[in-house]
C-alpha cells in the first residue's frame, strides 16, 4: 500500500510540476526547483456566510524571483466594507533538510523565513499549511 501511494504521489508530481517521475530526494528537489520556476500560485478562501473572501497569487520567476499578491475583502451586510491588498517582492529557493522540504525566502524588505512545501493528494501544493493551485508557465515576470 505505501509503495502504491508513494509511486502514485510521484506520477501526480510529475504531471503537476512537469518533471520526470524519479523519486530519489536529490531529483525531488530539482522538480521543486523546476516545477515552481515560472509558475503562478493561486489560492482562493471565501464565504458567503461571513462575506469576506481572500485571492492569494504568488510568481515564481525563473531569475529566482517572486511576487506575492494578497487582495482581500469583506463586508458587513451593507453597514461596512473593507478591502486590502498587500504586495510583496524578493528571492526564493527550494531546499531540503532530512526528507522534508522548504521554500526559502527573502522579501526585498530585509525579512527572511522559509515554509514547509508539499505536494497534497489532490494536487495541489501546499505551503505553510496554505493550499495553492498551480498554473506553470503562468508566472508574470
Amino acid at each position: 500500500m505505501t509503495v502504491i501511494k508513494h509511486i502514485t504521489a510521484a506520477f501526480v508530481f510529475s504531471l503537476l510540476l512537469g518533471s520526470n517521475s524519479s523519486a530519489s530526494a536529490g531529483s525531488l528537489l530539482q522538480q521543486w526547483k523546476q516545477g515552481l520556476s515560472g509558475s503562478k500560485l493561486a489560492s482562493y478562501v471565501g464565504s458567503v456566510h461571513t462575506r469576506t473572501s481572500s485571492l492569494t497569487e504568488i510568481d515564481f520567476c525563473r531569475n529566482g524571483r517572486y511576487t506575492y499578491n494578497k487582495n482581500a475583502g469583506w463586508d458587513a451586510y451593507g453597514a461596512a466594507a473593507g478591502a486590502s491588498n498587500n504586495r510583496i517582492t524578493g528571492s526564493w529557493d527550494v531546499q531540503q533538510r532530512g526528507n522534508q522540504f522548504f521554500l526559502v525566502y527573502a522579501t526585498d524588505g530585509g525579512e527572511k523565513g522559509n515554509f514547509p512545501i508539499y505536494l497534497q493528494n489532490n494536487g495541489r501544493v501546499n505551503i505553510g499549511g496554505t493550499a495553492f493551485a498551480v498554473q506553470r508557465g503562468g508566472a508574470r515576470c
